[in-house]
């Protein structure tokens, strides 16, 4: 009973010390979360399989002005759109969920928020998470299952998604963790300078070029965790999956960092 007492205490702690980080030094920075949900239609191999990409921002705050409702409102029309794209002539929609193209900051409801600090300590015991901070989330870096030989293949004709960053200037330096719920699928990524490389990289042009200033891009992974240096405000990860997925819904988690 002793044990269990004291087990809980900690756990107690450890969410109060949570809340008092969040209050006291994450106010110097913003946090915006926000989805990217892409369905697939009939001419790609992995339909009738969906995907969603679940992003988390964190970048250093220099507006401390909060949006009013109306300008809100505005920006969520202008951005949470759905879309009719193509990439290898294949059609798929994109719908965006709480995308202020980086005006607005989100805070988490406090329920949720202990639940996640709990989740983060228990990862980081068992070795998924790199930082202590449970308001820093970067997994180790896992190498996918699927055969180096296959994936290169199929990869060419997978799907690619751009998700922009956050940034508060040019020149700036971003941790960065990914990761993917199916064990069989791996994921390529790239931290590029402008969302014209996704184009660049579907047509197989040379033009291609992502950063390379610290570890920049992985290929074939379950989870990918890196930092790259001397980024620009128009920078964004470059995911690349097969079309070869194997659940109803495919997720990827992404956190971006500025340091």
């Amino acid at each position: 009973m002793r044990k269990i007492l004291i087990i809980v205490s900690i756990v107690i702690v450890m969410i109060i010390s949570y809340y008092l980080v969040s209050a006291f030094v994450l106010q110097q920075q913003k946090i915006n979360k926000q989805s990217f949900y892409v369905h697939l239609q009939p001419e790609w191999n992995s339909y009738p399989q969906n995907l969603v990409y679940e992003v988390t921002n964190v970048w250093n705050q220099k507006d401390t002005t909060p949006l009013s409702s109306q300008e809100r409102i505005k920006i969520a029309r202008e951005a949470n759109v759905e879309e009719v794209q193509y990439q290898h002539q294949k059609p798929y929609i994109v719908v965006r969920n709480s995308n202020t193209n980086c005006h607005d900051s989100w805070e988490p409801h406090y329920a949720r928020f202990g639940a996640d600090t709990l989740r983060h300590y228990i990862e980081f015991a068992s070795g998924l998470q790199k930082h202590p901070d449970p308001n820093i989330t970067i997994y180790t870096t896992q190498p996918s299952n699927q055969d180096r030989i296959e994936h290169e293949s199929q990869i060419k004709s997978g799907y690619s998604q751009f998700i922009p960053i956050c940034a508060s200037k040019d020149g700036s330096t971003f941790d960065y963790s990914v990761r993917i719920n199916d064990e069989r699928l791996g994921f390529d990524v790239y931290f590029v300078p402008s969302i014209q490389m996704q184009e660049f990289y579907e047509n197989g042009d040379s033009r291609f070029s992502p950063y390379v200033d610290g570890s920049c891009s992985g290929q074939n992974y379950l989870r990918f965790s890196g930092t790259c240096n001397n980024v620009s405000k128009d920078s964004g990860l470059l995911i690349v999956i097969p079309d070869t997925l194997n659940l109803p819904l495919t997720k990827i988690e992404v956190w971006l960092y500025e340091k």
